[in-house]
């Protein structure tokens, strides 16, 4: 790192999937190591097993193996490590962002914007995954 005040762009990117606001001080540095630490312990034994399973399933079925095991990964690290991670860094605190009592109504309008930017998001997901699934399964077109 260097000695200037400008952050790295690995210091922007964990800021910003960690949701930290501020200064990226130790205690956060060594928060968010913790919590990486933590995220990837949990997430070794489906990264050793499913390969292993999806080797010896490949062998009658290697098209239905690989999409096992891409399905399994996502939806592990989607419904186990990254709600881990949310929690995790809410216990900790790096997701408080102070206000003061004046700034109160654009906080709320930002909450609003991104609560409606967040339901379009699941909605364009959803309506994708929902007929990626159609057709990897039923054989039907988009």
């Amino acid at each position: 790192m260097t000695m200037t005040n400008q952050e790295s762009l690995w210091d922007k990117i964990v800021k910003h999937f960690y949701r930290i606001s501020g200064n990226f001080d130790e205690y956060k540095r060594q928060e968010v190591n913790r919590i990486g630490n933590n995220a990837f312990m949990i997430s070794w034994p489906i990264l050793l097993i499913a390969p292993v399973v999806a080797c010896f399933w490949a062998e009658s079925s290697p098209e239905n193996a690989l999409l096992g095991l891409i399905l399994t990964n996502f939806f592990y690290f989607t419904l186990v490590v990254l709600p881990y991670i949310a929690w995790a860094s809410r216990q900790a605190g790096l997701a408080t962002h102070e206000i003061s009592y004046q700034d109160r109504h654009a906080a709320y309008r930002h909450i609003f914007w991104v609560s409606v930017g967040q339901a379009l998001y699941f909605f364009i997901l959803e309506s994708l995954m929902i007929a990626l699934i159609d057709t990897v399964f039923d054989g039907t077109n988009f």
